[in-house]
């Protein structure tokens, strides 16, 4: 009998769903958006989109690329894993992710390592990047790019043009190594819950979360998930600052974890 007929064969929506739970979830560091995409972060099958604050969002692909170096029964996705880390919001910070590698009882030095960076200062470099550079990549189960959209200048056809290669190229690694992908992007400057980017990159994304801040909380608003409902939940901050007198890394140099 023809192979392709056990390709294109049914499956039944139990067994979908039993699939489903099977796959492991990597905490993203932020108790709140784990709670809003579901109880435990983020899950490998689908292709994440956050969007809004650009501080805010930067600390939280940080905070995923350690927690996903850790070993599987550790909430991770195994350790040496390879992490890929495309920057165009240039807020990858060694000091934080150390910082953070300690607190999950990591090598300092080890997740670094495990950490492949690369910078984008224009439109065209971001795009070169994802379209031609990632492909390249070998063993890659993480891809993080912050500020998918934060270089693109105009709404010109050609702009979305090289939107649509870009996120060509990420389909590339995508059918290539299965990677968890989290992007991130700015919100569009003429609206208060979309995207920069328009219905190109909304509808790549599996799932779509707007995260923002306001000076008494944190919003999170779960806008599109293939199996959750939408939602919204707040993180309010505390109106006096605490104060850590035991926070003995404050003035700790890089240096130091190593």
């Amino acid at each position: 009998m023809d192979s392709s007929v056990y390709v294109m064969s049914f499956n039944s929506g139990f067994n979908f769903y039993r699939k489903n739970k099977r796959i492991p979830l990597v905490s993203s560091g932020d108790s709140t958006l784990d709670e809003l995409l579901g109880g435990g972060g983020f899950r490998k099958n689908l292709v994440y989109l956050l969007y809004g604050d650009k501080k805010k969002l930067a600390n939280i692909l940080l905070t995923t690329a350690v927690i996903a170096q850790k070993s599987f029964n550790n909430g991770g996705l195994g350790e040496e894993i390879k992490v890929a880390f495309i920057d165009a919001n240039n807020r990858f910070n060694p000091y934080n992710v150390s910082k953070f590698a300690v607190s999950q009882n990591l090598s300092p030095q080890k997740v670094l390592g495990n950490i492949l960076i690369a910078r984008a200062f224009t439109w065209d470099q971001m795009v070169e990047l994802l379209e031609n550079r990632l492909s390249k990549l070998e063993h890659v189960k993480v891809v993080l790019i912050s500020g998918i959209t934060t270089l693109f200048q105009s709404y010109e056809k050609q702009m979305f043009e090289d939107l649509l290669r870009a996120i060509n190229g990420i389909k590339t690694i995508l059918s290539k190594t299965r990677p968890l992908i989290v992007l991130t992007a700015p919100l569009n400057e003429y609206s208060l819950y979309r995207p920069n980017g328009g219905k190109i990159l909304s509808h790549f994304g599996s799932v779509l979360a707007l995260i923002n801040e306001d000076e008494r909380y944190t919003e999170y608003v779960l806008v599109q998930h293939p199996f959750l409902p939408e939602n919204r939940l707040l993180k309010w901050k505390p109106r006096i600052p605490k104060r850590n007198l035991a926070n003995t890394t404050k003035n700790m140099t890089l240096d130091c974890w190593f």
